[in-house]
Formats: structure tokens, sequence, C-alpha cells
């Protein structure tokens, strides 16, 4: 018997800690409209050692999504606004610059952030 994570496991992780957020699908959905939907936002420290044998650091941000939310999931260069995390701290508008699926109903979509300031 198959073991289905997206209805046992995930349903109930993203009820926790999902944020509510609005997709800007300019690349998967071009002619349609801006949606809304939900989100796990984690942020993780990237150091890379360099020939030199410097360390470069630099964070990896993410927003994990259920597959079974999206009719048409998002793709690279799409746009996330996350209006704020789970503890409330104001987040800002994301382009998405990857998508892994986890095989198991969940995709990871690297996020790259918008800056947004003028002058």
């Amino acid at each position: 018997m198959a073991v289905n994570l997206d209805v046992l496991l995930q349903a109930s992780i993203f009820d926790v800690w999902a944020v509510p957020v609005t997709f800007v699908p300019f690349a998967s959905q071009p002619m349609a409209g801006s949606y809304q939907g939900r989100g796990i936002l984690n942020t993780y420290s990237a150091d890379v050692m360099g020939m030199d044998h410097h360390i470069y650091s630099d964070q990896r941000t993410i927003l994990d999504i259920r597959e079974s939310e999206f009719s048409v999931l998002p793709q690279q260069n799409d746009h996330v606004i996350i209006p704020a995390d789970c503890n409330g701290v104001p987040k800002g508008e994301y382009q998405v610059t990857d998508t892994t699926s986890d095989g198991g109903g969940q995709t990871v979509l690297e996020l790259k952030k918008i800056d947004t300031r003028t002058g």
C-alpha cells in the first residue's frame, strides 16, 4: 500500500507553518493574473570555499509549496510577494530562480530578492 505524504504529513505541516503569499505567474501563465497561495519560507546560510581558501558566505532563500494546491506550478522567472514571514517580519518580492520537486508532493522554489527601492 502506498503512503500519500502530501495528505498524511504535509497538510498538517503547512497548516501550522505556511504563510499567505501572492504569485505573479510571468513565466508559468503569462496571460493570467496574480493569485493567492501559501508556502513555508526559510533561509539557509551557504559558505563556499574559494580556490584561494577564502570563504564566501551567502544565503539561500526558499519557499516550499504543496503541489496539490496548484493547477499550474510556479516556474523559473515567476515572482512571489511575501507580505510577512511566520514571525510577522515583512519580506517583500522575490523572483523564482529554480524549482525542485521532492517526489512526495512538495516543490522547493529557490528565491532571489527583488530590490524595489527607487532613487
